[in-house]
C-alpha cells in the first residue's frame, strides 16, 4: 500500500487508518476507501469544485454523504467525505430484481426533482453543458476509446467529436428543469435497505430531467446485459422503466443526452 501525500489537515483526520482503492469509477480521480470515510484525489477543475457544492447541498437533504474536509493544494483537489452505507445499485442483489432497482432509483430521482431549483448552488443548464463539451472537444479531451462503437468512425453516426458537437448544438431539445445528479448511473447510487444516497455529483446542478433519465436508462440497460464484464441478467424492460418513473417516454431526448455524455 503506497503512502499518500496529503494536506496536513486531512492527514490528521485520517491518522494511521488503512484504505483500499476503489477502481470501479471511470474518472481520472483516485478513490481511497477507509472504514467510515472516502478520500477522493483528482486534478482541480470546475467539476471537482462543483462536486463539493453539490454534496453540501444534497447532504442537507440526506441525499448525499457529508463533506468532512476539502483542500486544494498545487492544483490537486482533496475531498474527504463520509462513506455511504449499503451497496451500489450495480450490485447483483439489485440487478437480479430489475423492478425493485427501478423503484429505488425512481424514488431517489423524484426526491431530487422535488428540490427547489432556486436553492441549488450549481447551474448545469444545457447552454453551459455544451460549452463544457466544446472545451473538451477543442482540447482533445474526448476519450474516443471509451464511447459507444456506433458513435464515431466509418460505421458511426458521426465522423468525429466536432461533428457530434455541432449536431448537439443544432438539435437542442425542449427542457424541463430540475435538480439533477448529472451522471446518474448505477455505481453512483448507494442503497442500504432504507435510504439511497448519491456520489460523484460534479456534473450535477439545475438541468433537464432527461439528463438523469437518459444516463440511468443507459446504465441499467448495459449493466443488465453484462456490458461491463459482469453477468447477463436480462434485457431492459422499457415499459416498466417509464411506468415506474412516471414519465412519458421520449426516446429522442434519451438519445440526445446519451450522445452529449460521449463528449465527457
Amino acid at each position: 500500500m503506497k503512502t499518500l501525500v496529503l494536506p496536513a489537515a486531512i492527514a490528521k483526520l485520517l491518522k494511521n487508518e488503512t484504505y483500499t482503492t476503489d477502481s470501479i469509477g471511470m474518472s481520472n480521480a483516485g478513490v481511497y476507501v477507509y472504514d467510515n470515510k472516502v478520500l477522493k484525489i483528482q486534478p482541480c477543475s470546475d467539476e471537482s469544485v462543483n462536486e463539493v457544492s453539490m454534496l453540501q447541498f444534497l447532504c442537507k437533504c440526506s441525499l448525499a454523504p457529508q463533506v468532512i474536509a476539502h483542500e486544494i493544494v498545487d492544483g490537486t483537489d482533496f475531498l474527504l467525505m463520509e462513506k455511504c452505507s449499503g451497496k451500489m445499485l450495480c450490485d447483483s442483489q439489485f440487478l437480479s430484481n430489475q423492478h425493485k432497482l427501478m423503484e429505488i432509483a425512481s424514488d431517489l430521482l423524484h426526491k431530487l426533482w422535488r428540490l427547489d431549483i432556486e436553492k441549488c448552488p450549481v447551474d448545469m443548464c444545457l447552454k453551459r453543458k455544451l460549452k463544457l463539451a466544446e472545451y473538451n472537444v477543442t482540447h482533445n479531451l474526448v476519450n474516443i476509446e471509451n464511447v459507444d462503437p456506433t458513435t464515431f468512425g466509418a460505421n458511426g453516426r458521426f465522423a468525429n467529436p466536432q461533428h457530434l458537437l455541432k449536431w448537439l448544438v443544432d438539435n437542442q431539445p425542449r427542457k424541463e428543469l430540475a435538480v439533477t445528479h448529472g451522471d446518474f448511473c448505477l455505481p453512483n447510487v448507494f442503497f442500504d435497505g432504507a435510504n439511497a444516497k448519491v456520489i460523484d455529483v460534479g456534473r450535477g446542478g439545475v438541468a433537464d430531467k432527461y439528463q438523469d433519465i437518459a444516463l440511468l436508462y443507459r446504465s441499467l440497460r448495459d449493466n443488465l446485459k453484462g456490458n461491463y464484464g459482469g453477468k447477463y441478467y436480462a434485457e431492459l424492460d422499457e415499459k416498466m422503466f417509464f411506468s415506474v418513473l412516471g414519465v412519458t417516454p421520449d426516446m429522442d431526448k434519451i438519445d440526445y443526452y446519451i450522445l452529449l455524455d460521449e463528449l465527457f
